[in-house]
């Protein structure tokens, strides 16, 4: 689900925020598509010659959440400072 909210707004995302050329943010819509399609098939790699099934989903899970929770303090610390500057 949130492959196709993200797919839906990140060439207006690209072309507005980032001031890509539409062809350049079509671009790299497509590159973003094509390897989010084919992550699936490295971790199936990756499972089957090296951890295992479940060995792949703890490390997969645990870069998953250190990745949203750096995204998550990030953001975070910037809307904290910004409120402080806002206010005080």
């Amino acid at each position: 689900m949130a492959y196709y909210g993200i797919a839906s707004n990140l060439v207006i995302y690209l072309t507005n925020k980032l001031h890509e050329g539409t062809v350049e943010a079509s671009n790299n819509v497509s590159n973003w598509a094509g390897s989010v399609w084919m992550m699936p098939l490295v971790g199936a790699y990756i499972a089957d010659a090296y951890f295992g099934r479940y060995w792949t989903f703890v490390i997969a899970s645990c870069i998953y959440l250190l990745v949203c929770n750096y995204i998550y303090f990030h953001h975070l610390n910037y809307a904290t400072k910004s409120f402080k500057y806002l206010f005080f």
